[in-house]
């Protein structure tokens, strides 16, 4: 389903929808991989075996389920899938789980957990982000998190030691807004204590809470303001969410997808926001973003509710070479960037870009192989339909320079329940520094 476009880039094949890992016990229902894959996360366990956790975009429906989560071991060796089961089925009302990232240890949690959120707010959690004890399987609901359209988020490293978690909404054009958590650490994040902020923008003289505020020649300052999340003795809805940021002066961005943190330097992450061509800033006429941003912030060191500089680095309507950027990972020195095109064929298919941080160098590493409904191939150069739908650095498992992605082919038809969900694909994409992973030998030995 993904075509490398170097000579020094590879693609491996993990699972595809339907895909059956059979059990040697008949009477344990084997695992299917189920459609709409997207967020995912990895994890070495004993030597020579790792697992991967994907979400799965699947909207609520009460009588097939909804969003689901699964966990696949896999042989590091020759990336072969062991064994699978499902940590949420899909009958615990989960709608549309999205980009999803791993809490691990680097992160400051003591138990690694698979952290996903609902996209849609129209299901039974209206926009419930989760946390999945990647040990036991246990699920705790995070409202706290507050209930909103949750895209994409990422732990980041502080230098005051408190836990960072950021949080993007991807929502109507105008109301997505960028998001933080802080808490003292992990065991604070997973029980309530700490608070939930929404960015806004420091004033200005253009006197506009719109994202084309900023550009590559125009960073802006700001603060995280925190933002209550509870109504009564419940939580907040989505409307009141928004209602509150608004109120509070926000600012608002088009559609925000994936964040990403800087493993080069603290304090800082990325984010992605894929645009709308037909949402406008009434200053200008333009499109806030029409081709989608990459942005880069930075905390200050002191206090990370402190934005020192929030900047575009990339941007499709001032050139560069990227259309609807959405999902994100990074190593130490490269943004890795995926495309979301739309679901309609238009420039080119989704492809899958390199972005240098030093250099600022962006090069195009891979893109989707298309087959239109009938199944037959479509000319190279052509696509849209397809995407590549999540991306983490698999380095610490598959040797450097790896990268889990994931492929969503919405326009192939499937077996029943899940006849209109369409096609995908987990893979394993090696780039140009790729090495292989030395063994690890075994504790105590």
């Amino acid at each position: 389903m993904v075509r490398p476009l170097r000579e020094d880039v590879s693609v491996v094949p993990i699972l595809t929808v339907g895909d059956t890992l059979a059990v040697s016990d008949t009477a344990t229902v084997p695992y299917v991989f189920p459609p709409m894959p997207a967020g995912l996360g990895v994890l070495p366990t004993n030597p020579g075996i790792a697992e991967i956790y994907v979400t799965h975009e699947l909207p609520w429906d009460p009588y097939i389920g909804g969003a689901r989560v699964s966990r696949i071991a896999i042989d590091v060796r020759n990336t072969g899938a062991l064994a699978g089961d499902l940590l949420i089925e899909g009958q615990d009302g989960y709608s549309r789980f999205g980009a999803a990232t791993v809490g691990a240890a680097r992160d400051g949690f003591l138990v690694p957990k698979f952290l996903v959120g609902e996209q849609a707010i129209d299901g039974p959690g209206h926009g419930l982000a989760a946390a999945v004890d990647t040990r036991d399987g246990t699920v705790t609901n995070l409202p706290w998190l507050g209930r909103f359209a949750h895209s994409g988020s990422a732990v980041v490293t502080t230098s005051t030691g408190r836990m960072a978690l950021v949080l993007t909404e991807d929502d109507l054009p105008g109301e997505s807004q960028l998001y933080l958590f802080l808490a003292d650490n992990d065991t604070a994040l997973l029980q309530g204590r700490g608070q939930l902020y929404v960015f806004r923008a420091d004033p200005g003289r253009d006197n506009t809470r719109l994202s084309s505020r900023a550009g590559r020649s125009r960073s802006i300052a700001g603060s995280f303001v925190p933002i209550d999340a509870t109504f009564g003795n419940d939580w907040a809805s989505s409307d009141r969410i928004e209602a509150r940021a608004q109120a509070l002066g926000c600012m608002n961005f088009v559609r925000l997808k994936d964040a990403a943190t800087d493993r080069s330097q603290p304090n800082t992450f990325y984010f992605s926001d894929a645009g709308e061509a037909g949402f406008f800033d009434p200053r200008t006429g333009r499109a806030v973003t029409g081709g989608g941003r990459i942005y880069r912030v930075e905390l200050d060191p002191f206090d990370p509710t402190r934005v020192s500089e929030l900047r575009v680095i990339l941007d499709a309507d001032e050139g560069d070479d990227v259309y609807r950027p959405d999902g994100l990972a990074a190593d130490p020195r490269y943004l890795w960037i995926q495309e979301d095109p739309g679901g309609v064929r238009g420039l080119h298919p989704a492809r899958i870009l390199r972005y240098d941080i030093d250099t600022r160098r962006l090069d195009l590493m891979a893109e989707c192989v298309e087959l239109d409904a009938k199944g037959a191939m479509l000319s190279e150069g052509v696509g849209g339909v397809w995407k590549t739908a999540g991306i983490v650095d698999a380095s610490d498992v598959f040797g450097a320079d790896t990268w889990l992605i994931a492929v969503q082919a919405p326009n192939q038809k499937q077996d029943y329940p899940w006849t209109n969900l369409g096609s995908g694909q987990i893979l394993l994409l090696r780039g140009p520094g790729w090495t292989p992973p030395k063994p690890k030998k075994p504790k105590g030995s």
